[in-house]
């Protein structure tokens, strides 16, 4: 019985993953988007970011969920690295969204 729910649980965390990273692609794409047709970097930039802090809060649940496995210390200071790696990225990219996009001059 304890296989079944560790094998359940590990492919929720797959799942919730895969979204994660399909939303900061997803923001990525229309970053590009904004920078080449619409000639806006700053404003792509902006896009890439709020792009990163979703989906690293997205990526924060199924981290959450893999923590049911950590059984050693190996695992729960692997478990830390990351969090503090993701701490630390979460507030470098709130910083940069809170300077906001900044105004450009159109180009012609």
């Amino acid at each position: 019985m304890f296989r079944l729910e560790t094998t359940i649980f590990h492919s929720v965390y797959v799942a919730i993953d895969s979204v994660s990273a399909l939303v900061i692609v997803g923001y990525c794409a229309a970053a590009f988007l904004t920078a080449v047709r619409l000639r806006r970097p700053m404003e792509a930039g902006a896009l890439v970011a709020k792009g990163a802090l979703l989906g690293m809060s997205i990526k924060l649940v199924a981290t959450c969920l893999k923590t049911i496995e950590l059984q050693t210390w190996n695992q729960i200071a692997v478990f830390l690295a990351i969090f503090a790696l993701r701490v630390i990225l979460k507030r470098i990219f709130q910083a940069e969204d809170k300077l906001g996009p900044q105004t450009e001059p159109v180009s012609r």
